[in-house]
């Protein structure tokens, strides 16, 4: 029977016969050994990415520790704090006049507590701003969170008043 066939028609079986033979080969070794490498790549990037991920998080931790430190430590002494805004304002060379201060409002939750001061100043326009500025820069006991401008009119002597309610807070850290 082999004689009947060609060495053309043998040369082909035998090449249709090898691919067949590497492709029931490769369906059942190769296969498997080319998922498992691609998996395996897979798992070493997803491991690098852990590994980064710790790394970010720890400092992402030392991060909020040193900014939790730096927001936690501008408190020293909060009851004298109020005093101190009082002497600042008092001691600056504009002409303002304090007209409403309002006592320390005390808020704690669960690693800060927030010491509120607020007092409402009268003034000119541009004493008021210069205060309000001479205050953003240069007092550092407490920051300033909040200024409003408002007017309150005088329906008697039909004038205006100008006023500037601050707002500032100092932070201190549950320990």
């Amino acid at each position: 029977m082999s004689k009947s066939f060609t060495y053309k028609q043998k040369f082909f079986g035998i090449a249709i016969g090898l691919i067949i033979l590497l492709l029931a080969s490769y369906k059942k070794t190769y296969k498997h050994v080319f998922e498992a490498k691609a998996q395996l790549s897979l798992v070493n990037d997803k491991l690098q990415n852990v590994d980064d991920s710790y790394n970010e998080v720890f400092m992402l931790k030392n991060e909020i520790r040193s900014l939790d430190n730096i927001i936690g430590g501008q408190s020293k002494y909060p009851d004298q704090v109020q005093q101190m805004i009082l002497d600042f304002i008092s001691s600056s060379s504009h002409d303002v006049d304090i007209s409403s201060i309002q006592d320390t409002h005390i808020i704690a939750d669960n690693e800060f507590k927030i010491y509120t001061n607020s007092l409402e100043v009268e003034g000119s326009y541009f004493d008021l701003m210069r205060l309000f500025y001479d205050l953003e820069k240069e007092f550092s006991a407490s920051k300033i969170v909040s200024g409003k401008l408002y007017t309150v009119k005088n329906y008697r002597n039909n004038s205006k008043r100008l006023y500037l309610k601050l707002i500032f807070q100092n932070y201190e850290k549950n320990t």
